[in-house]
């Protein structure tokens, strides 16, 4: 079995969302089943035609006759196979929510949605993160016969040293996000719920790169919000422990990754009650019916502190998910594929 597993070379400097998966997917497929057996083809963006389109147009010119499976775990980018070779997708998601700008809708077609229907009418086998979009890819007519579904696992940076957590409090209870800043992510109802608290020693800290809607967001923020910038790999577990409750009140998520890394160090989670998330992850989180339900959840844990036995049962749950388990599916997956 020899495996061609495409990925971007910036996704290995870069954390959160499909860069995460694409590179601790790799790290522990080769650790379970060698180098020797799975190959990263690693390509460079070019810079005048953005990053999806410089991996289709690479693509097109690649020789991939030398491998049994080509396996795009980036998922919404077209990818151009040559002869026999089996070809395997992760869809991560099927619902993008974009802004109302010609470049953005320029990226939907080219890239997004020409990538996605490219996918559901070559792709030998598809894999997805969660049963939720599992049914939207059969919704838009995939066999269901081959799809699996195979969930992201939690780093082990999260689950070492729990014990040794920097429990030392401030005067200050702080409200953290970590993530995207993109229409889908509903920052809007974070900045919404910090207008409505009027305790001066609740904060709110929101982790991001500071790049696209960045700037709608901040020159509109409440005096109580601050914006923290790009929160680093190394130091990514320590950005969660500085929290004392993690916010996340996406409308839509394939998966939702960070709730269960915030869970994983203990942290209680609320997220936006209607909003579209998995249920393999939404399952221990707060649910906020809107900015007034979210204000009030933060002041009662703020008093009461969270439940000790809905931590525990919460932080097991989330350290269930493991990237080993997530490789070892993966493998069996390529293992039916060659039958």
């Amino acid at each position: 079995m020899k495996i061609g597993y495409i990925t971007i070379e910036r996704f290995e400097r870069q954390g959160q969302g499909i860069p995460r998966y694409v590179t601790m997917l790799y790290k522990y497929l080769t650790k379970l089943n060698g180098e020797n057996t799975i190959y990263k083809l690693s390509y460079k963006s070019l810079s005048l035609i953005g990053e999806g389109l410089s991996l289709e147009l690479r693509s097109i010119f690649s020789h991939y006759g030398s491998y049994d499976i080509i396996h795009n775990p980036i998922g919404f980018i077209p990818i151009h196979r040559i002869g026999k070779v089996q070809y395997i997708v992760t869809i991560h998601d099927t619902k993008q929510i974009f802004p109302n700008s010609i470049k953005s809708k320029i990226w939907q077609y080219l890239v997004v949605n020409r990538g996605l229907n490219y996918t559901l009418k070559t792709a030998d086998f598809i894999i997805v993160n969660s049963s939720q979009t599992r049914e939207e890819v059969i919704k838009l007519g995939f066999d269901k016969n081959k799809i699996e579904v195979i969930n992201l696992g939690v780093d082990e940076r999260f689950i070492k040293d729990i014990e040794n957590k920097n429990t030392e409090k401030t005067s200050t209870f702080k409200v953290g996000y970590l993530g995207a800043f993109g229409p889908n992510k509903n920052i809007k109802f974070i900045l919404q719920t910090a207008e409505l608290i009027k305790d001066k020693d609740i904060e709110f800290n929101i982790y991001g790169n500071k790049e696209y809607w960045y700037e709608n967001f901040e020159q509109y923020a409440p005096a109580n919000v601050k914006f923290m910038g790009f929160a680093p790999e190394e130091k990514i577990v320590d950005v969660y422990d500085s929290f004392d409750v993690f916010v996340f009140p996406s409308l839509y998520e394939g998966f939702g990754l960070p709730i269960l890394e915030a869970q994983a160090r203990g942290l209680p989670v609320i997220i936006y009650k209607y909003g579209e998330i998995p249920k393999e992850v939404r399952k221990y989180c707060f649910e906020a019916e809107n900015p007034e339900h979210m204000a009030q959840i933060i002041e009662q844990l703020k008093v009461n502190g969270y439940n000790e036995k809905e931590r525990k049962e919460a932080m097991d749950y989330a350290r269930s998910f493991t990237w080993e388990k997530t490789a070892k599916e993966t493998l069996n997956v390529y293992k039916k594929v060659l039958k």
